[in-house]
């Protein structure tokens, strides 16, 4: 069974995920598992683009992927602000194919998720990664929120 997890990301790391069908992590910091021995191949990935920085994503799920792949340590730079910056941010990197590409509206679909125990907080759910306090969320949200891409 696959589990489904959110990521929230930047919307120019977004475009990057979108046209080359990889995602990328950060090293972990912290207690518990790092991402790479948490989301598996056959796993599903909700993209969440994060409001800062944001031209025109900013709140919105964007895309649902699956994972196609192991993870796997890359040292060259990929994405945008690691180029810029000349410094690898996200070294674990993981192949994916997408399933569906659109937008919804976080805020509209809130009330909707389960997930979400507290609805006043919500964006408290978008943090870390992967995001919802680093656990898939439950199979009816993913749903809901692949429904509602447009």
């Amino acid at each position: 069974m696959p589990r489904y997890w959110i990521i929230t990301i930047s919307e120019e790391n977004w475009h990057i995920v979108k046209s080359m069908n990889i995602y990328g992590a950060p090293e972990p910091r912290g207690v518990g598992k790092p991402v790479y021995q948490l989301i598996e191949p056959g796993d599903i990935i909700i993209f969440y683009v994060s409001k800062r920085n944001s031209k025109s994503l900013g709140g919105k799920f964007v895309g649902v992927y699956r994972a196609v792949s192991t993870w796997f340590r890359e040292d060259k730079p990929l994405w945008p602000d690691e180029v810029r910056e000349g410094i690898v941010k996200y070294p674990w990197r993981i192949r994916i194919e997408p399933i569906k590409i659109g937008v919804a509206d976080f805020k509209e679909l809130v009330p909707k998720l389960k997930f979400i125990s507290n609805k006043e907080k919500a964006n408290a759910y978008l943090v870390g990664t992967p995001a919802n306090l680093r656990r898939p969320i439950p199979e009816e949200d993913a749903k809901t929120i692949i429904e509602n891409l447009r």
